[in-house]
């Protein structure tokens, strides 16, 4: 077992449909390899964070677009 899953496949699968590139993946699974499973974590939380910086970044180019639609539909915002 490999950090709670049944095979490497499934951990690697798991990491790729979470967005993980190929260097993160080998990245990590050395990490686990070499015994280093405080860094492999912390390759996880990095990547976490800029899917969530970009979670964040969508958010902000919809609230922007929405203004523009407001604005468009004649909402009183608009002072165009």
């Amino acid at each position: 077992m490999v950090s709670g899953y049944e095979t490497e496949e499934e951990l690697i699968q798991n990491l790729v449909d979470a967005g993980c590139g190929e260097d993160m993946v080998n990245g990590f699974l050395s990490c686990l390899k070499r015994g280093q499973k405080k860094k492999g974590l912390l390759l996880l939380q990095e990547q976490r964070e800029a899917l969530l910086d970009g979670i964040h970044k969508d958010q902000s180019c919809i609230e922007y677009l929405d203004e523009v639609l407001d604005g468009m539909r004649g909402s009183p915002k608009a002072g165009l």
